[in-house]
């Protein structure tokens, strides 16, 4: 596939009001990627497992907005208004304007949490962007009466995710998946990450992922930097 296959065709958006609720995992990298290039593409392949208990849970209420090619959007995270969780919400609708064109028509109103310490070591922006991409997938579907198939919208939304975060694109369906086209991994893509395709050894279907919170405080260098 090629990003053009995500960009919709025209659409009247007359519903005033349309909400979606999703919740999606972390994931952490058996194989890691060790960089990107332009527009949140992997220097390599990665691989990694979901976790069954680290997940956030999200819902957005998308509501018209009449002044033409205008939106707003707040972020509430558990119960409360985070105007720094903004830059990059922001960052991540701007990248997206192209493939959901209904963004510049609605006001959003974003409420999320976390099962889990977020910003702390555990791939919360991959949880979180990934949730935000399902639940924008969804409204669209909405919004347009397209009835996208699953594995339609899981690539969508695995394709946006990315443009949030890139190890987000990893988080949308488990219980192993590869991101970062391949060679010999059929229907891998540096676009979006795919649900791994072929038999998997039984020592990994018992792998666990055990977190010891010792401070759930934020940690002092982002992912990124």
């Amino acid at each position: 596939m090629v990003e053009k296959q995500f960009v919709p065709a025209d659409s009247d958006y007359s519903k005033s009001e349309v909400e979606a609720s999703w919740q999606s995992p972390s994931n952490i990298a058996l194989v890691k990627y060790w960089g990107k290039k332009e527009v949140q593409l992997p220097q390599n392949p990665s691989l990694s497992f979901t976790l069954t208990n680290c997940k956030t849970i999200t819902s957005i209420k998308a509501t018209k907005n009449e002044e033409l090619d205008s939106f707003s959007f707040e972020v509430i995270v558990d119960g409360k208004v985070k105007p720094d969780f903004k830059p990059k919400v922001q960052a991540f609708f701007e990248k997206s304007f192209e493939y959901l064109p209904f963004l510049k028509q609605y006001n959003f109103s974003i409420e999320t949490s976390n099962t889990f310490p977020h910003s702390s070591g555990i791939a919360s922006s991959a949880s979180g962007m990934s949730a935000i991409a399902l639940c924008l997938v969804d409204i669209e579907n909405q919004l347009t009466g397209n009835s996208y198939s699953d594995a339609y919208f899981n690539r969508k939304a695995s394709f946006l995710a990315r443009l949030g975060s890139g190890s987000a694109c990893r988080s949308i369906e488990g219980p192993v998946v590869v991101w970062g086209e391949h060679e010999d991994i059929e229907g891998s893509s540096d676009l979006f990450g795919v649900k791994y395709p072929y038999d998997i050894h039984p020592n990994f279907k018992n792998y666990r992922d055990t977190i010891l919170l010792v401070d759930k405080g934020q940690k002092k260098v982002s992912s990124s930097v």
